[in-house]
């Protein structure tokens, strides 16, 4: 398979999502496959959802970037709070190892930011850039100029009751908490607040499964700040992973973005 080809896969608390990317073009060039899978997964169910996407997809490589809900480094997993208790450390990267793959780990809301500030050149130049994933929890990430400050999780601060703010403005909230549109993007609203006052950033990005229908919420998120739709939407994890792989494959994460 060309060099230029990478598999995206990014693992989400309820499903994980992939697809072939072109990482010269920063797009994805197959049909994107979704696995869903129960709470708190195992590491073989992960594996076993990836394997089925490499199926779906045809891919033929061996590079895969994965987009990771936790912290992370390169070949190790330091925690997932939305993933089983066998997935901590190099377990994944093993596993996947053993089925002949080669991949890197990045953070999933990371992963969606480093695909902004990659392959859109606006963002590349952007002071501070605050993304924010709204799933299953909160997932967030900040850039300066175009580089990652890897592992910034805020998505668990907690709000003026003490309560974590993803309880209550994560989609999960939404769906399982009996709340309004208008309530659940009022508790949005303080939640990205929270999150922004410790970074004061230029622009917020917001991502996630839940911006594809955007027309239902977002002209109701209230900050002070200027808000839009993080770029391929629920799609950006992938890519970002995938290109990330690609990047660090070839000693190109320090050089001038494309």
């Amino acid at each position: 398979m060309a060099e230029n080809l990478v598999l995206g896969i990014d693992i989400g608390g309820s499903s994980v999502k992939g697809a072939i990317v072109d990482v010269n073009a920063g797009c994805i060039v197959s049909q994107r496959c979704t696995i869903e899978h129960e709470p708190l997964p195992s590491l073989a169910r992960i594996t076993e959802s990836i394997t089925t996407i490499i199926h779906e997809v045809q891919y033929k490589g061996k590079d895969i970037g994965v987009g990771f809900p936790g912290v992370v480094s390169d070949y190790e997993v330091i925690n997932g709070p939305n993933m089983g208790n066998d997935i901590r450390h190099g377990s994944l990267i093993d596993s996947l190892s053993e089925n002949g793959l080669s991949s890197t780990l990045l953070n999933d809301a990371d992963s969606a930011l480093y695909h902004a500030i990659r392959n859109y050149k606006k963002y590349s130049v952007t002071e501070t850039i605050l993304l924010i994933t709204i799933g299953t929890s909160l997932g967030t990430a900040v850039s300066q100029r175009g580089r990652l400050l890897r592992n910034v999780e805020l998505g668990r601060l907690l709000n003026e009751d003490g309560v974590r703010i993803d309880q209550t403005a994560s989609a999960r909230a939404l769906r399982e908490g009996g709340m309004d549109m208008r309530s659940w993007t009022k508790n949005l609203s303080l939640a990205i607040t929270r999150i922004a006052s410790c970074v004061s950033p230029e622009i917020i990005l917001l991502g996630g499964g839940i911006t594809e229908q955007p027309e239902s919420w977002f002209d109701m998120v209230d900050v002070d700040w200027t808000v839009k739709l993080a770029p391929d939407s629920n799609q950006a994890g992938l890519l970002g992973a995938a290109c990330w792989h690609n990047d660090s494959k070839n000693e190109a994460l320090g050089r001038s973005l494309p």
